[in-house]
């Protein structure tokens, strides 16, 4: 379990909520003697589905957050000299996995309120290559899923919704992954439920999860089944491409023992970010995201930090031992994606220049939120 820190200690942007259950869910798998993808794979998965409110969909979950974007853009075609529309305004690990495909990366503006693609400016930059669609649900407040799902009714587009930041997260009364297209999870360490690392994707079309199912492990045919009896499958075909991406019955113990407590995690995220908006709203300079948080599971709590004062309060912060990040340094920065197509980027330029990433934890400690609170405040006084 983790130490109690002291008053003087440095608080951390992220602190995973892990302890006794963990490890006793860790044990329990390793006495079983299956380390790999079995049974514990298949109750996460079952447990994921349950949690999302899930009936005519599918869970396969992956290692990393970062094959599951991967094989979800496999499993809808996505290849070859395709094009494929998302924000520059996120992590790298979408356009990569775009990259893998084999097809090219276009990156799309934000807008101002939600920080998710604008999809005026999206419907501008598709063309005759144009095959998908992938919106970022950042912080885990909904993107324009409703706009996002117009532009691709009227386009022919696929939709993968990158909703690693939003797992919980509500539109109209569902959680994101129970309505639309395909939608991307991830459990790395950071995240409101963590397997240490690994991640899912919902499918909804039968033939597509028989796809993504081969795609996680090296495209055999029939393995998936045995391993979920905890048993291997002797006699099998390689029928397609595949990657070594599925998850361990070790790590699946761990996101167990998480998403049996997801609701309280959630819950107490909310009040975090309810009880900084309330503090920070009303400072100077300072724009508090556009929410309530009513229906959101807050992944990280950002404000924005106005007229050039952003490094200087990182540093008043770091003085008073509050770490702060940067969610993000935008794509089209990145030397490996500064020649990709993309479109005007004025809001994400603004934005990323602004942007401030405060500690939020779940079950966060009460004295930890009062010192990130004054250590902001004290910086406008």
């Amino acid at each position: 379990m983790r130490q109690e820190l002291s008053r003087t200690e440095t608080i951390p942007v992220f602190a995973p909520q892990v302890g006794a259950d963990e490890l006793a869910h860790l044990a329990a798998a390793i006495d079983v003697g299956w380390l790999g993808m079995g049974a514990g794979t298949k109750e996460f998965e079952d447990r994921i589905s349950a949690f999302l409110g899930l009936r005519d969909r599918s869970v396969v979950t992956t290692n990393t957050g970062t094959a599951a974007l991967h094989i979800a853009l496999r499993a809808a075609g996505i290849g070859a000299g395709d094009e494929v529309i998302t924000p520059s305004f996120n992590y790298v690990a979408d356009h990569q996995a775009i990259h893998m495909c084999g097809a090219d990366v276009v990156m799309c503006d934000i807008r101002d309120d939600n920080l998710g693609i604008d999809c005026e400016k999206a419907a501008a930059l598709c063309g005759p290559r144009t095959k998908a669609i992938v919106p970022l649900h950042f912080a885990g407040i909904p993107c324009d899923i409703k706009g996002v799902y117009q532009l691709a009714s009227e386009r022919g587009l696929r939709v993968i919704e990158d909703a690693c930041h939003g797992f919980g997260s509500l539109v109209d009364g569902k959680r994101i992954g129970n309505f639309g297209d395909i939608a991307a999870f991830s459990f790395d360490p950071v995240k409101v439920v963590t397997s240490i690392d690994g991640g899912c994707v919902v499918v909804r079309d039968p033939a597509e999860l028989e796809r993504l199912r081969r795609l996680r492990l090296l495209g055999i045919d029939r393995d998936t089944t045995e391993r979920y009896k905890n048993r291997r499958a002797w006699d099998y075909d390689v029928v397609s491409e595949g990657y070594r991406y599925h998850l361990t019955n070790v790590l699946a113990s761990v996101g167990i023992s998480q998403i049996k407590r997801v609701e309280d995690f959630i819950h107490t995220r909310q009040g975090v970010c309810r009880e900084y908006n309330e503090a920070f709203h009303a400072l100077p300079g300072v724009k508090t995201p556009s929410t309530d948080f009513s229906g959101v599971s807050p992944f990280i709590y950002s404000l924005r930090i106005r007229d050039g004062k952003r490094q200087a309060l990182v540093d008043h912060l770091r003085a008073a031992q509050i770490d702060a990040g940067i969610h993000f340094v935008p794509v089209h920065k990145h030397t490996f994606f500064k020649d990709a197509r993309r479109g005007d980027m004025s809001v994400t330029d603004r934005v990323v220049e602004e942007v401030l990433t405060l500690p939020l934890h779940s079950c966060m400690r009460p004295d930890f939120v009062e010192r990130v609170i004054d250590g902001v405040r004290s910086f406008f006084r």
